[in-house]
């Protein structure tokens, strides 16, 4: 036992001073930063000023679509995005105006309105080819808005009659228990902390891989494995290496957790997120942490088992990255699973051990897994994470001395019933 424990301590030591396990720490929130804050800013950015031309086909709808523009499409400065200007056109000229102004550089976007602009709601848009997907977007929900309003004025309403049947509810969710009780629902808490820690998981697994399997691989080219097993039984140095190797996921979950709390306490309210304590910390908060470490200690025994059949980091990275696909698969369906959490698609998935853990943190915050599924499910992933860790310990104690022949398929299959 004392070995084991140096070995925990040696195996700590080293992932805490690498630079690879700094790295895998941080780049899930570097990768999330990278995906959300461009995207963020793009959807916060002024519109740069263009040209717009707009054609009214008889409808006398110019001037009140000029004036609906120039409110809806203001710079920081309060000033009008575009420089609006009226086209006549006629049935002969119409397709040869459209496309002059635009080939030409006269107009940015060019609206038409047809005759029947009241009846039908009917606006065409013509731009540029290198004009933004977002702006075109906003142009399109502004234009929708216009219809309506206008549709709204045709039937003799007022104005005020029209901000009176368009105005936006103000809509309180609340999820009953089964309890009965009556709570307000979070929906952002409710889907977005399991998606962040399946997120983490997924990342944690995928970075730690390449850390994992070079270091079995090293010590193995290095010589270094046959000074220790001179000292040490294989299995005291395999079971070091996954719990030492998993000790660093409890540190680095416990990071990520102080993290969420300081994101919720301060960046919710800076980006006008109604988060509280209450919502994200909830009593599911300790189911994600124990699927979390059952899932880390998981693939670090695969990992580490694997490691030990391979002689160089080429081979083993490219046979381990198919096992670090079903890592990634949870991250690849969950836009599926949370349009419909009900799926069969996520029951099949949580029964399969690879991807158990990242299944039932899904389940427990989008569906409310009951205690005893959450409990059950847990006690089938320590199952199978025990059959595990046994065959990748046998792999690790028959092949970890073995140098220069590489193991078929075939005999890792009787090493493993060895």
């Amino acid at each position: 036992m004392n070995k084991t424990l140096c070995i925990i301590q040696w195996e700590l030591k080293r992932g805490l001073r690498s630079k690879a396990f700094l790295v895998s720490m941080l780049m899930p929130f570097l990768v999330l930063m990278i995906a959300i804050v461009p995207t963020f800013m793009a959807m916060k950015a002024d519109i740069n000023e263009k040209n717009m031309g707009i054609v009214d086909l008889d409808t006398g709808m110019y001037e009140k679509l000029k004036s609906h523009i120039n409110t809806a499409f203001v710079n920081k400065n309060g000033n009008p995005v575009y420089r609006i200007q009226a086209y006549p056109s006629t049935p002969e000229n119409h397709d040869t105006l459209v496309q002059t102004l635009i080939r030409d550089g006269i107009a940015d976007i060019l609206l038409v309105i047809r005759p029947d602009f009241i009846r039908d709601a009917r606006v065409e848009i013509y731009h540029r080819q290198d004009l933004g997907i977002e702006e075109i977007s906003r142009l399109e929900q502004s234009l929708q808005k216009f219809s309506m309003e206008q549709r709204i004025l045709s039937l003799g309403l007022t104005r005020q009659d029209m901000n009176y049947l368009l105005e936006k509810p103000e809509i309180a969710l609340f999820e009953i228990g089964k309890g009965g009780d009556a709570s307000r629902s979070n929906l952002i808490a409710r889907y977005g902390v399991p998606g962040i820690f399946l997120w983490l998981l997924v990342m944690g697994v995928v970075m730690s891989s390449s850390m994992l399997i070079s270091g079995v691989i090293e010590e193995r080219s290095n010589r270094i494995i046959e000074i220790l097993m001179s000292a040490v039984k294989a299995r005291e140095l395999m079971s070091g290496k996954i719990i030492g190797i998993g000790l660093l996921g409890v540190f680095q979950i416990l990071l990520y957790l102080v993290i969420i709390l300081v994101f919720t306490l301060w960046g919710g309210s800076a980006l006008n997120m109604d988060l509280k304590l209450a919502d994200v910390f909830t009593p599911a908060m300790i189911w994600y942490f124990l699927y979390f470490i059952l899932g880390y200690f998981m693939y670090a025994s695969l990992y580490v088992g694997l490691g030990s059949l391979f002689d160089n980091e080429r081979d083993a990275q490219q046979s381990v990255g198919y096992l670090s696909l079903f890592a990634v698969l949870p991250i690849m369906l969950i836009q599926p699973i949370m349009m419909n959490p009900h799926t069969p698609l996520a029951s099949i998935l949580a029964f399969i051990p690879l991807t158990t853990p990242f299944m039932m943190i899904l389940k427990i915050g989008m569906l409310s897994a009951s205690f005893w599924e959450s409990l059950g499910m847990m006690l089938y992933q320590i199952f199978w994470m025990l059959l595990i860790i046994r065959a990748g310990s046998k792999l690790f104690r028959t092949r970890i001395l073995m140098y220069g022949k590489r193991a078929t398929l075939k005999e890792v299959l009787q090493w493993m019933r060895k």
